[in-house]
């Protein structure tokens, strides 16, 4: 009850005609609360405060509710007069759903913008504490933090998931416009995570991460969240990209890269003009004439000696004796490419070496049977007879068939 009404109706009315037991008010309904009950000055003011239409919201008697609320302030109160506004929404902020506005915002007013209770980020974190945004030692933080929750998200409602104020990637785009627009529209090939539903986090977490860029996870895992299983290219070629996680499940000798947690040394996350995102120029053939600027993604990390010398002394031990086999190998009118003799990503021999390579259109593979020794190996492929080499022997190995120029 409240407490005039309880004890002393006078407080409030005055009699009028007593025979019609008619009353009337000290003052009119917009001055007549702040009498007894002086609110202090804020900046910004709740509307009916501000219009003295306290009764919009208490009784002026009593209430089942505290604070003589004509509603329940954590259910249908705020609803009376916003229901329209933001419950038509397809994802709407819980206290928004179950009309506790006053989590988020104070009755009367506040010195804050929208009389919220607290300033930006600590207000969200007053139920959502996992979000981090100050950065630690160790943490990288996504720079959008700096402008607060509501730069993504509508505190209120939206027609996106965690009431995002639009669908990833194009929310991204809002600030990385001038870095995607160039990688959108003028590459032949985009990575297809950007168009998928949830767009750049798929790969980024939107807050913070222990990665930097915001990674998701270590590389390759990150990739393998979704390279475990065969994908098919946004151009429809006829063969799927490889189920990935498989792959080197089932083949323990993997590159470097992938060793080293770098799937991004040879592949652009984002988009690219070379095929498979390739960062640098690689030939997409198996045979090609040895050009050092075609094999421009290898020499990322490995010398072009390695190839270019006849003498693969001190630069390799796939050698005889002296005799650079690499050299022997690639650099030809009529080169093998690297791989020719390596998977790129891994296999089950040493070196990453595959198990064999295709001949022709037809399918057909030829078996490379390569077999590493204690000073060297050996392999028997159907293009010449099988061979060995030693590091410490320096027999010259017979003409392979089919190379000319510089390594025969």
């Amino acid at each position: 009850m409240h407490g005039p009404a309880n004890r002393d109706c006078e407080a409030c009315h005055v009699q009028g005609n007593p025979d019609e037991h008619k009353f009337f008010l000290m003052a009119s309904k917009e001055e007549l609360c702040a009498k007894c009950h002086l609110l202090p000055h804020t900046q910004s003011s709740h509307a009916p405060v501000a219009q003295g239409k306290c009764l919009e919201c208490h009784d002026p008697h009593g209430s089942d509710h505290r604070k003589y609320l004509v509603a329940d302030p954590k259910r249908e109160l705020c609803a009376n007069c916003h229901e329209d506004t933001f419950l038509s929404n397809e994802f709407v902020h819980g206290p928004v759903v179950t009309g506790a506005c006053v989590v988020c915002h104070k009755a009367h007013g506040s010195d804050r913008p929208h009389l919220l209770v607290q300033d930006g980020a600590a207000l969200c974190q007053m139920c959502h504490a996992e979000i981090q945004t100050a950065a630690t030692p160790g943490t990288h933080i996504h720079a959008a933090m700096d402008q607060g929750c509501t730069k993504c998200h509508d505190p209120h409602g939206s027609a996106f998931r965690y009431q995002l104020r639009s669908q990833a990637p194009d929310l991204c785009m809002t600030c990385h416009k001038e870095k995607f627009d160039p990688i959108m529209q003028g590459p032949k090939v985009v990575h297809a995570a950007i168009n998928e539903p949830g767009g750049c986090t798929t790969c980024h977490e939107p807050h913070s991460s222990g990665l930097p860029s915001l990674q998701r996870d270590s590389q390759p895992q990150v990739c393998l969240s979704c390279h475990d299983e065969h994908l098919k290219t946004a151009s429809g070629a006829a063969s799927p990209l490889t189920n990935m996680s498989d792959l080197l499940a089932q083949n323990p000798d993997h590159h470097g890269p992938i060793r080293q947690g770098a799937c991004t040394t040879c592949h652009n996350p984002h988009a690219g003009e070379r095929f498979r995102l390739l960062l640098e120029d690689y030939p997409a053939v198996f045979y090609a004439p040895f050009k050092p600027e075609n094999f421009a993604l290898c020499f990322k990390c490995h010398i072009p000696d390695l190839v270019v010398s006849p003498s693969g002394q001190g630069l390799t031990n796939f050698r005889n004796g002296d005799k650079n086999l690499h050299f022997l190998h690639v650099n030809q009118a009529k080169g093998r490419t690297c791989r020719a003799c390596h998977e790129v990503h891994a296999s089950k021999r040493p070196f990453h070496i595959r198990e064999a390579v295709p001949f022709g259109t037809s399918g057909w593979e030829l078996e490379i049977n390569y077999q590493q020794s204690g000073e060297g190996g050996s392999c028997a492929p159907a293009c010449h007879k099988p061979r060995d080499y030693s590091r410490s022997g320096g027999t010259p190995l017979p003409q392979i068939m089919g190379t000319t120029g510089a390594g025969q």
